[in-house]
Parts: C-alpha cells; sequence; structure tokens
C-alpha cells in the first residue's frame, strides 16, 4: 500500500479530523456501557485525585457515554413504561449532615443521578427534583409524587456515636415490602445491616414523625450514616453498585404493576 505525499502532516486534513471524530465517537457508542462500568468501580478517593483540568474532560466524557448508553436500545425491558420519581434529600441552599469535606445533600445527589441513569436506560420515564447538581428543595420534591408510580428519595443518617450504622427505609405501611427491597439491595452492597423491621421503617414509629415527602406516598431511603467512617467509605466506593441495585428493585416494582 503507497501512502500520499507528506502523509506525517495529514492530520491537518479535514477528511482525516472528520474521520477520526467519527471513529471515536462510534468507538464510544459500541463501549459506552463498558466504559461507565470502569468508571464505577473506580473508588472516589482516586477520582479526586484527577488533575482539575483533565478531571472536566474526563467529566464529559462521562456524560457522553452516559447519554449514548441510554439511547442504546434496551429490548429486554423495552415493555417497562410507567412514570417514577427519584429524588435527593436536602437541597443546593441545605447541605443536610457534614462529616468532613463531606456533605449529604453533595452525596445524595450523586446517588438520585446514577439511580436515574440506570433507569432511563431500562427504559424508564423518571422525574427528578433536578439534574447534574442540581437539588431542589423538599417543596418541589413533593410536588413530583403526584402521578408517579413510585416516588424515591435519598438520604444519609447521622448520629452522635460513629458508631451508628445501618440502611433503612422509612414508609407507609402499603410499602413495607418495597421498602424491605430497597434497604436490602443498598446494604447487600455496602456491606451493612437492616435497622427496623428487615430495613423498613414505619413513618408512624419513627423518630422523625410525619415526614412531608412520606406522607405524599415518596419511600425515603437512608443510605447508611454519613457519620460513620466506614459507612461513609463504603458509599464513595460502591455507590454506583449500590444504585444499580436500587434500579433493577424498581424495574421489577414497575414489571409488576404492568
Amino acid at each position: 500500500m503507497k501512502l500520499i505525499d507528506n502523509w506525517k502532516q495529514s492530520y491537518k486534513l479535514k477528511s482525516v479530523q472528520i474521520g477520526a471524530l467519527s471513529a471515536f465517537f462510534y468507538t464510544l457508542i459500541l463501549f459506552s456501557e463498558q466504559f461507565l462500568n470502569i468508571w464505577n468501580v473506580i473508588p472516589q478517593e482516586l477520582k479526586n485525585k484527577i488533575p482539575e483540568n483533565i478531571a472536566e474532560w474526563v467529566g464529559m466524557l462521562v456524560g457522553v457515554a452516559m447519554v449514548l448508553a441510554r439511547l442504546k436500545k434496551q429490548p429486554e425491558l423495552h415493555d417497562v413504561n410507567q412514570f417514577v420519581t427519584i429524588t435527593a434529600g436536602h437541597s443546593n441552599a441545605d447541605p443536610g449532615a457534614v462529616n468532613g469535606k463531606y456533605k449529604e445533600a453533595d452525596l445524595v445527589v450523586s446517588f438520585r443521578n446514577a439511580v436515574t441513569h440506570y433507569l432511563r436506560e431500562a427504559g424508564l420515564q423518571v422525574k427528578t427534583d433536578g439534574t447534574g447538581t442540581k437539588n431542589d428543595p423538599l417543596s418541589a420534591a413533593v410536588k413530583l409524587i403526584q402521578g408517579s408510580s413510585v416516588a424515591v428519595e435519598f438520604h444519609m443518617n447521622a448520629a452522635t456515636s460513629k458508631q451508628a450504622n445501618g440502611i433503612e427505609t422509612i414508609a407507609l405501611p402499603k410499602d413495607k415490602k418495597l421498602a424491605q427491597d430497597l434497604s436490602k439491595a443498598v446494604a447487600d452492597v455496602f456491606g451493612s445491616r437492616l435497622r427496623g423491621d428487615n430495613g423498613w421503617i414505619d413513618q408512624s414509629k419513627s423518630a422523625r414523625g410525619r415526614l412531608a415527602y412520606v406522607n405524599a406516598g415518596g419511600l425515603i431511603v437512608e443510605l447508611g450514616f454519613i457519620s460513620n467512617d466506614a459507612e461513609l467509605a463504603a458509599f464513595n466506593s460502591k455507590y454506583w453498585s449500590a444504585a444499580k441495585a436500587v434500579a433493577q428493585v424498581i424495574i421489577e416494582h414497575e414489571k409488576a404493576l404492568k
């Protein structure tokens, strides 16, 4: 095969640039799910060490990969078409509980986004209380519940004792089984114990009293104790896997409603 003259400068040709760009995106489409799976298992501590200028490009690639993975047809789940609401506790103005540099509101937004990704990948319609880092206040989240087949919000517990631990879901009695399934999905991934009745906390027996989100028909999943360093570390390193497990519980729940 004979190469063109000045082939070493071919990268300057528009046709070559366009071809390379097309090949890049075609490869990203083919391997978007694999790319996300690799990214998901990288510990958060290592991600935090990525230089800021490189992190911006990595973040862009992750975002593109999530969109492409969502656009890929999921034939095994194409019949799932229920409407669900997924929200994050607290808000951009209310950080919730804090442990060092970690804020509850930030962590649960990441979890919300991950669960939403897997649900949309499966073909479900999802309403959320924000995209990216946006986290609307409780009043906005509660309004999203109306008309949803299921609504789930994520929080993290906190306690004075750093030994307090475990996963729980606060819900009305009608949602006991779903609450237990959601809690188990999280606990199995994080290696945590189940609190309450196998992961379910009856709102009437909760120290928090009546909660607006639960009163409106939603479920509140407490993803462990941010005040417990071991559970916080487990969250940071495995939250994408836990989000996938939670999404699968919701997908099965939606299938059962059809």
